[in-house]
């Protein structure tokens, strides 16, 4: 969003957008401005009694200084309408004193001279009438000045001479001219303004689709979240094969529905260029190795090879967004397994330069037709074929990609379909590749106090927990929770962040207030509210983890871990 814009529309606010856009503009003009002032008041020294010009370029200077100055505090500009008077005073004598010298060079009986003179003053006008014409009153009071200094010259040179029918004709031409110049004045100023508003609806619209989004998506979050929690657990107890058949599917396609969700929370933010690119020391060979290995089996069960040939100079350590070059490399995947009913599909990745690394994805799929070549890198389009899914995993990837020094093209191929992935990678530290596989979590010992306002919500959380050998206290609201801390002492809180009443800052803010250990037991933000903002702005209110809906057991691990460091883990 433009900095420069409000987007309601009281006259206040017009009144501030306006003032704070006339001087961004006049300041990002000034060393054009400068250069021709200085040029213009130069050439007119040579000409003038030099005392003269001097005189009139410092309060020129002065005066836009002064202006200026009262620019700077819009606020006051606001409150004082006397300030307003004043801003508009020293503008009328800034374009006073900048068109007197080539009114006064009008005098001179030198055809050069007056067509320089000519020349300024449709300069000085042209640039009242464009540049200064975003708060009118300014406009208009340079305006003002123009129309006295030039008819006030003319009526000079043409009374002093007694042509009075000259003086007629040249008026009547003048007041045309200056007539036509304070209409493109107002017009300009009302573009200006139709322009803002224009912006402000649209950044409005787009501000109320974002908000949509993330309210469908908290909405969605709660009841995939009982579906999400109750499959798991019924799985891990059951063992009939056919009931585990079906079970699978139920999770795998309420995971495919959060997915869903991600992939359209990841669209919106990369269109308003929220999703952020955090580089970090990586191992790109384990991260490519690993991300192919996950679709193998959905490949196998598919009748399809799936392979993966990494070059030597691919390193093993490197400086980038691991994250996201997962993510882009599981969406293309995840279309080539899709779209390919026979044969396989290879991955080759290479380093394209010394930092830059580039990874084919071929498949013997039935293809892109060259007229979709790029309208599958569009939002919402699928392949040829129908088959399910967004149409966003393309769109996010190239996005990312190109977010992250590199792209995602499609190329030509004589079979199938032939992706390439590209991103820039910095050379990396080897010893900071090490990593130790992380066992189970093993909370046997531990309470932990889940606070939500929704049963089915505390049910999955409390299942997932009990699964971690975790004993479980629930409270279905803040006031509920601020009582029972000091009863069960809980080793850590699962707090839900949108509850009636006190909600889950307010609710983390009185414990943070509390004596003794209350106030130290770790809190973790369990919400529906799963942006990258939601989860910085919770972060940034003293939550010591978050945790987004719908749970899984890995979130919830990777949010308790790094809490309860003396946890014992299994071996």
């Amino acid at each position: 969003m433009r900095p420069d814009l409000d987007l309601s529309s009281s006259p206040t606010d017009i009144l501030r957008s306006e003032l704070v856009r006339q001087r961004s503009i006049l300041l990002g003009e000034v060393p054009v401005r400068l250069l021709a002032t200085t040029l213009c008041y130069g050439i007119s020294a040579v000409f003038l009694p030099a005392g003269l010009i001097v005189t009139v370029a410092l309060i020129n200077l002065l005066a836009e200084l002064l202006a200026d100055g009262l620019l700077r505090d819009v606020e006051a500009l606001i409150a004082r309408t006397a300030r307003r008077w004043m801003l508009s005073v020293w503008t009328f004598v800034q374009e006073a004193c900048f068109v007197l010298p080539p009114a006064l060079m009008w005098h001179l009986e030198d055809p050069y001279l007056k067509a320089f003179a000519v020349g300024i003053t449709a300069s000085t006008m042209m640039h009242v009438s464009t540049v200064r014409a975003i708060y009118l009153p300014m406009g208009l009071s340079g305006a003002l000045a123009i129309w006295i200094v030039v008819l006030g010259s003319n009526t000079l040179y043409w009374g002093g001479r007694g042509e009075w029918v000259s003086l007629g004709a040249t008026t009547l031409c003048a007041m045309i001219g200056l007539g036509y110049f304070v209409s493109a004045l107002i017009s300009n100023h009302r573009l200006h303004r139709e322009s803002s508003a224009g912006w402000a609806e649209a950044v409005a619209a787009n501000a109320a689709k974002t908000r949509f989004l993330a309210q469908m998506s908290h909405e969605l979050r709660t009841p995939l979240n009982a579906i999400l929690g109750m499959g798991h657990a019924e799985l891990a107890r059951q063992t009939d094969m056919t009931g585990r058949e079906r079970l699978t599917v139920l999770v795998e396609s309420a995971a495919g529905l959060g997915v869903l969700l991600d992939d359209i929370l990841d669209l919106a933010a990369v269109q308003e260029g929220r999703l952020p690119i955090r580089p970090e020391p990586i191992d790109p060979r384990g991260i490519l190795t690993a991300t192919v290995a996950l679709f193998r089996p959905q490949a196998e069960a598919a009748g399809l090879a799936l392979d993966i040939a990494l070059h030597d100079d691919v390193p093993s350590a490197a400086h980038a967004d691991g994250r996201r070059l997962r993510q882009c490399l599981s969406n293309i995947l995840s279309n080539a397994v899709k779209y390919t009913d026979q044969g396989g599909i290879r991955v080759t990745a290479r380093m394209a330069a010394p930092d830059l690394l580039e990874v084919d994805v071929e498949d013997t799929g039935q293809g892109v037709p060259a007229d979709l070549g790029e309208a599958i890198f569009e939002p919402f389009r699928r392949g040829p074929g129908g088959q399910a899914g967004t149409g966003l995993g393309l769109t996010i990837s190239r996005t990312l990609a190109r977010r992250m020094g590199g792209d995602l093209v499609l190329l030509p191929s004589d079979r199938g379909a032939r992706f390439r992935l590209t991103l820039q990678m910095r050379p990396g530290d080897p010893l900071a590749q090490v990593v130790t596989p992380l066992p189970p979590l093993n909370l046997r010992g531990q309470r932990i106090l889940v606070v939500d306002d929704i049963a089915t919500n505390r049910l999955v959380a409390a299942t997932y927990l009990r699964m971690f050998g975790a004993s479980v206290t629930e409270a279905d609201s803040g006031e509920a929770a601020l009582q029972m801390v000091a009863v069960v002492a809980p080793s850590a809180i699962l707090l839900d962040m949108n509850m009636p009443g006190l909600d889950g800052v307010e609710t983390l803010q009185r414990l943070r207030r509390a004596e003794g250990a209350v106030a130290r037991i770790p809190v973790v933000a369990m919400t529906a509210d799963a942006t990258d903002i939601h989860k910085r702005d919770y972060l940034a209110a003293g939550l010591d983890g978050y945790v987004a809906k719908p749970l899984s057991p890995d979130r919830l691990a990777e949010a308790l871990r790094p809490l309860l460091p003396r946890t014992p883990d299994a071996a």
